[in-house]
């Protein structure tokens, strides 16, 4: 099950087809220590309140500890029922793409060949969205996956499947661009471009992208405005952040953030660097040997 949308699509396509229907919790971990001694100001996101609770995250590549959001708490308490019952140990990283996340919690991936398609797999329930605006996916940040909004229109998380995001540097650019799948749905729905959007659908369904292609720079045109509002929106901040932390902003308003990681990020980092198979699975096994919960 591919949970996770790794860019945004083109915007002709997404428009008009689519539309169709074993660190130490108080350590100071390398990637923090090099933000901390830069010279200008730390945007490093991987501290967390005393009252997170910490999980040690014990991998065959090295040890992670991860800080769970009370306020999350539907996603933060499952997490911890998860971990304490022993259900994430022996679990894989099996999806895994650089620059952008590492994916586990597929109880299927335990022993799993290296051939089994992996990713459709769960405790057999989901957790009710949780999703907030206030909590991005700056790199570090722990979400939950989910299946795609057309069979999940809620938004509800897999049970037991998790991401912890890498990303990348988010300059003005591209974070506007992570704006337009947003800025278009506010588009879609106002009754005053509903045929604007009908002739795009039109042109998409008949072949003729000569059409498509001057009705894809009207929507442009107007959604200028629209994602110029949304970004102006955003808080400093968290502009700042992603534009020197890093992370995925197109995955924002999407995905429940429940956590983050606070130490091994050399781990996060030599996961994400794992050659990977064509389904995006390490070629190399890695697992989570042990998860428990510290406080």
């Amino acid at each position: 099950m591919k949970y996770i949308t790794r860019i945004a699509l083109p915007l002709a396509l997404l428009c008009f087809s689519a539309c169709n229907n074993g660190s130490d919790s108080k350590s100071t971990d390398s990637a923090t220590a090099t933000a901390q001694q830069s010279t200008g100001p730390d945007y490093s996101d991987s501290t967390a309140p005393e009252n997170w609770t910490r999980v040690s995250i014990k991998t065959t590549v090295g040890d992670m500890v991860l800080a769970l959001n009370p306020e999350q708490k539907q996603h933060s308490e499952n997490f911890i029922k998860l971990v304490n019952s022993g259900f994430y140990n022996g679990v894989l990283f099996h999806r895994v793409i650089k620059d952008f996340m590492v994916q586990s919690g597929d109880p299927k991936s335990k022993g799993a060949a290296p051939t089994a398609q992996l990713g459709d797999g769960g405790p057999g329930y989901t957790v009710p969205s949780e999703i907030k605006s206030e909590y991005r996916h700056f790199r570090g940040a722990l979400s939950a996956a989910r299946q795609s909004d057309d069979i999940n229109p809620m938004k509800n998380s897999s049970g037991s499947q998790f991401f912890i995001v890498t990303g990348t540097k988010v300059p003005e650019a591209q974070y506007k661009q992570a704006l337009e799948t947003i800025a278009f749905e506010l588009f879609r729905k106002d009754p005053a471009n509903a045929e604007t959007v009908r002739n795009g659908q039109i042109m998409s369904q008949s072949g003729n992208m000569a059409g498509l292609r001057a009705i894809e720079l009207e929507v442009k045109e107007k959604m200028n405005p629209i994602i110029e509002k949304l970004y102006a929106e955003i808080p400093d901040i968290d502009k700042k952040r992603y534009a020197n932390w890093g992370g995925a902003p197109n995955l924002d308003n999407n995905y429940t953030v429940f956590g983050k990681l606070i130490s091994g990020y050399h781990v996060l980092s030599a996961i994400e660097n794992q050659p990977t198979n064509m389904q995006d699975r390490p070629t190399r096994d890695i697992a989570i040997i042990e998860a428990k919960v510290l406080n």
